[in-house]
């Protein structure tokens, strides 16, 4: 079964805030083929938890922005995004606690 959620964009992070933005969403999740494309902007914070089970093979698919933020641009295996979707959900949970 395929199932597409966003457009394709360019990959200019301001055409992704924006996007992103418009929607009022935090994050762009597009399957196809049994692969994921992860598309946001989140706290570095966040950021570091997604990327975690990339192990270390993230080169390319983020970018430090102004204010603390990382904008995440990873084209993924499906089991891969959905790891990096828990670990988002976690350290959101986290942030808001403390």
């Amino acid at each position: 079964m395929r199932s597409s959620i966003a457009l394709r964009t360019s990959t200019n992070s301001n055409d992704l805030g924006a996007l992103l933005a418009r929607r009022g969403t935090a994050v762009i999740l597009a399957i196809e083929d049994g692969n994921a494309l992860v598309r946001c902007q989140v706290s570095s914070a966040t950021a570091a938890a997604m990327l975690a089970p990339l192990k270390g093979n993230a080169a390319g698919q983020f970018r430090p922005l102004p204010g603390n933020l990382v904008e995440i641009d990873a084209a993924v295996t499906l089991a891969a995004a959905m790891k990096m979707l828990e670990a988002k959900a976690a350290a959101e949970c986290r942030q808001h606690l403390n």
